[in-house]
């Protein structure tokens, strides 16, 4: 058994954590793959823009798949727009917000990222 601390550990070949964040606590899941990193949040609350700038200084890689939680629920269009233009100047390729991302964040991603947006869902498959 592998128990995750503040600190960044390996959990399997490729497989990290980022160690946990912000005041709950939370931690998401590093893919190292040869695209690039994935990223898989939780419910983000330590803000997802955040998550990617630890993962991509912990592995001095860019990121090729954001997905996950982005926790933008409660957030206005004013919000949403700085952490994409946040995500995008830290060279995120694709993105896939889920669950507690909330319906305006979705939409506006998915018009900022075009062709790179990538839908998810329970049940959807996302070959890398």
């Amino acid at each position: 058994m592998t128990l995750v601390k503040h600190q960044p550990v390996e959990i399997l070949p490729a497989f990290y954590s980022t160690g946990t964040m912000g005041d709950v606590g939370e931690e998401s899941l590093v893919i190292d793959t040869v695209k690039g990193l994935v990223v898989i949040t939780g419910c983000a609350h330590p803000g997802v823009e955040h998550i990617a700038e630890r993962a991509i200084a912990l592995f001095e890689k860019p990121i090729f798949l954001l997905m996950g939680g982005f926790h933008l629920m409660y957030s206005d269009s004013a919000q949403i727009a700085s952490v994409i233009e946040r995500l995008q100047s830290l060279g995120v390729e694709n993105v896939s917000p889920t669950h507690c991302s909330g319906d305006l964040a979705i939409a506006m991603f998915q018009e900022a990222y075009g062709e790179h947006f990538i839908a998810g869902g329970t049940g959807r498959v996302i070959e890398i």
